[in-house]
């Protein structure tokens, strides 16, 4: 639309100083290009592979449970929160240790665990149960950045049978 207006301006133009005297002159007008890029900030993991069955006998190491992926365009960097429930809801003070729970009998004694996010420990704030990993780039590829989520169990050999679970809650934001 602008693109023809500029044209029948200098036609208009040109053929106006025709008339007056035979010379020509160009009228020009400016055309301004503008665009918007959405923010992009999302985390994705894939699905969680089970804990297994020998975790009272055995333990687990380095087990990888998740892949995520990360994604953000917003070029002052972004963090990336990792939060367990049951340290969450400790007393505030003890939050920094997390722990699968039994189902239905938070009386048991519970397996404690340890985390890794991107090979680096997931150390908890003993006051908030959670802990901030701050990435200062973008991540401006179309398939994110994948980080691997791992737990590391001892072996609970005195553990009561049953189903142990806990939920790790991965929050992105940019800064």
């Amino acid at each position: 639309m602008t693109k023809s207006i500029i044209v029948k301006q200098v036609v208009a133009g040109m053929a106006l100083a025709t008339l007056i005297g035979g010379t020509s002159v160009a009228l020009a007008d400016d055309v301004i290009l503008s665009g918007s890029v959405a923010a992009i900030t999302t985390i994705t993991p894939t699905a969680t592979q089970p804990l297994g069955v020998t975790l009272g006998s055995a333990g687990l190491t380095d087990f990888a449970v998740t892949t995520v992926t990360e994604k953000n365009n917003v070029t002052g960097g972004y963090t990336i929160t990792v939060s367990s429930a049951s340290a969450a809801a400790a007393t505030s003070g003890s939050r920094n240790v997390c722990k699968l729970l039994l189902t239905d009998d938070l009386t048991t004694t519970p397996i404690t665990y340890t985390m890794k996010y991107d090979g680096q420990p997931v150390a908890l704030d003993a006051a908030t149960g959670a802990c901030v990993f701050t990435r200062s780039k973008t991540v401006n590829t179309p398939n994110g950045d994948d980080k691997i989520l791992t737990v590391t169990t001892s072996a609970a050999t005195s553990a009561h049978a049953g189903t142990y679970t806990d939920t790790v809650t991965l929050t992105i934001a940019a800064l």
